[in-house]
């Protein structure tokens, strides 16, 4: 049970001493850090809280002060009754630079970040996220308030309780002394509790390997990047905004020229109207609000016969990069760096993958030219140049491997251009008169198989009727046979143990894999594919560890991954060298665990901007 009441407040440097010296005799400590905001590069500290048994944590306050968040006249007095935050840090860093103390943390890598702009650098620690998602990837999200209703049944103190929400919150240091020690008390007390559970399943589990080496080596290396932050030029964004605008208004005049009137092209229930009431097409579903569904599935489909929801699409397609990039980019530079600095989620995606927010860099569209354009405002410092590193056709050759289907291992080979294989071997045309349209259809059905796609999506891909694509998928098993066998295997694997596997034993579990009704086609494709993503993910993860090892003498600094790719800045006369050095690394980061059958790949761009380097 919780008891509150036991959570100390720390206001002496003795009770300070005290803990540190029990610090020392248990020879670890679940930390966490209370800050005046959710971005971890403008956050100051408010608090540390601290727990080495059960039950038994303490709260050191160092940041609250007096006044609301709105005094005109900020009253920024510190409360009494608080240790001197210098005096605070000066006494932990022992503590949290020493290698014979764990460190435990619920998502450290944002505690860890904030201690740094402290000049704190945290070593050796264990984070209960990355445990959780070691071992049940793919169950449940591993928060620290779903962790603790799951694992230890209670309910964390809400923090919108001690805040506040919306325009009227507070921040952290407006908050009540009194109030805050029980609120982060608990947090590492619950933190503790976790770690207690987690650390002694997980050597009964099979994903040791996949925590120590790579979940719990990559925290510092993404903190490192995103520190590091990518430079943006205000003006190329500004111009690209009013550009799209301008596009947008030109869609417009020709979406409303199609309809036969204007209307709001971002009103789905008007948008509805005009398309099945007055254009009359078919197809026109309505919700229970009464308005027809306009998603783009919908819009896509009506895009194969009709202009009309074609523009409708070309114009929420820049809709969505103004306000999703080239405005809201703007707001995200950083007003002391000058550059943009992305979060990671090392457990947010099932797969292993990193997923990428405030802002996300990682889903910035690059098939159609307005989104490669915005590529172009990110940019090098002077001096220096931007390098793309990227894996060439990685889960093709992952699932060439895991498949063993020779022929696409020989074409890897070779050297082949993989897709105009595919085509030459689907359509019977020889290589020397492929066209680009049907090396683009084979492409579309490589990578659509990997992702378990139907007939249905297939076709909507590529604009063709439904029959002529699932005569393609059909053909495409015919030519590759093992490629059916491995999706066969896969998921008769899936359905018999509720999990699939990478293969470096990185387990996703497949709760879905039995249901019936839509979820099952979906959770089929997805434990086909997770094991493809997920080595694909691993094999990555594997390099950017060792990344900062072989560039620390370089004047480089690593600033995005994307996927399959790594952005690096470089001063431009060490470009060959970082190249080399990085090149080699990816190529061989599967080594020494897992042996391919075909050699890994990674193309090199360079350039001014990222567009130009990718």
């Amino acid at each position: 049970p919780f008891d509150t009441k036991k959570y100390e407040y720390i206001k002496t440097s003795e009770q300070l001493q005290t803990w540190i010296n029990k610090i020392y005799e248990t020879g670890y400590v679940a930390i966490d850090t209370e800050t005046t905001s959710l971005n971890d590069m403008l956050a100051e500290l408010v608090g540390i809280s601290m727990a080495i048994e059960v039950g038994c944590a303490c709260y050191i306050p160092i940041g609250h002060k007096e006044g609301q968040n709105d005094d005109l006249f900020e009253n920024s007095q510190l409360v009494e009754g608080q240790l001197d935050l210098e005096f605070v840090l000066a006494r932990l860093r022992p503590i949290l630079e020493d290698d014979s103390i764990l460190k435990i943390g619920q998502n450290i890598k944002y505690d860890a970040k904030v201690l740094s702009h402290y000049g704190i650098d945290v070593t050796v620690f264990d984070d209960t996220m990355l445990l959780s998602y070691a071992m049940h990837g793919g169950l449940h999200n591993h928060g620290m308030d779903a962790l603790s209703e799951r694992y230890l049944d209670h309910s964390p103190v809400a923090i919108k309780t001690l805040i506040g929400t919306g325009k009227s919150a507070i921040t952290f240091d407006k908050v009540k002394i009194e109030d805050a020690v029980t609120y982060a008390a608990e947090d590492a007390d619950i933190t503790l509790r976790l770690w207690k559970i987690f650390k002694q399943k997980l050597h009964r589990s099979k994903v040791t390997k996949v925590y120590e080496t790579l979940e719990r080596p990559l925290v510092s290396v993404l903190a490192q990047v995103e520190r590091n932050g990518i430079k943006v030029d205000r003006e190329t964004l500004s111009r690209m905004s009013n550009a799209f605008a301008q596009k947008m208004a030109g869609l417009e005049a020709e979406i409303y020229e199609l309809a036969g009137e204007s209307f709001n092209v971002g009103s789905p229930k008007q948008l509805g109207e005009i398309m099945f009431d007055k254009l009359g097409y078919e197809g026109g579903k309505k919700g229970k609000n009464g308005a027809y569904a306009t998603g783009a599935d919908i819009l896509e489909d009506l895009a194969m016969s009709y202009d009309f929801p074609k523009r409708v699409l070309d114009w929420r397609q820049l809709s969505k990069l103004k306000s999703t990039y080239t405005d809201a980019l703007q707001d995200h530079i950083n007003p002391n760096t000058g550059r943009v600095h992305t979060s990671y989620s090392i457990a947010g995606a099932v797969t292993g993958r990193l997923s990428s927010t405030e802002p996300n860099l990682q889903n910035i569209p690059v098939r159609t030219e307005d989104g490669r354009r915005i590529r172009e405002a990110f940019v090098a410092e002077n001096g220096n140049i931007l390098v793309s590193l990227d894996y060439s056709q990685i889960e093709l050759r992952i699932l060439a491997h895991i498949a063993q289907i020779d022929a696409l291992k020989q074409a890897f080979h070779d050297d082949l251009d993989i897709h105009a294989m595919t085509a030459s071997e689907m359509f019977d045309v020889p290589l020397d008169e492929m066209t680009s349209e049907i090396r683009r259809q084979a492409k579309a059905i490589n990578f659509g198989v990997i992702y378990g796609i139907s007939g249905f999506g297939l076709a909507r891909n590529l604009r063709i009727p439904r029959s002529e694509a699932q005569g393609f998928i059909d053909r495409y098993f015919e030519r590759f046979p093992g490629i059916k066998e491995y999706m066969d295997k896969t998921v008769k694997f899936s359905k018999e143990n509720n999990y699939v596997e990478t293969l470096f034993g990185r387990v996703i579990h497949t709760p879905e894999i039995n249901a019936k009704g839509p979820m099952a086609g979906f959770a089929r494709r997805a434990a086909i594919n997770a094991p493809i993503q997920g080595t694909a993910a691993d094999i990555i993860r594997r390099a950017m560890i060792r990344v900062p090892d072989v560039i620390k003498d370089l004047p480089a600094k690593m600033l995005l991954q994307v996927h399959d790719e790594l952005l690096f800045e470089v001063k431009e006369e060490y470009c060959e060298d970082l190249i080399a050095k990085v090149q080699s690394i990816m190529e061989e980061a599967s080594l020494p665990f897992l042996k391919m059958d075909i050699p890994l790949s990674v193309d090199a761009g360079r350039g001014m901007n990222w567009a130009e380097a990718h």
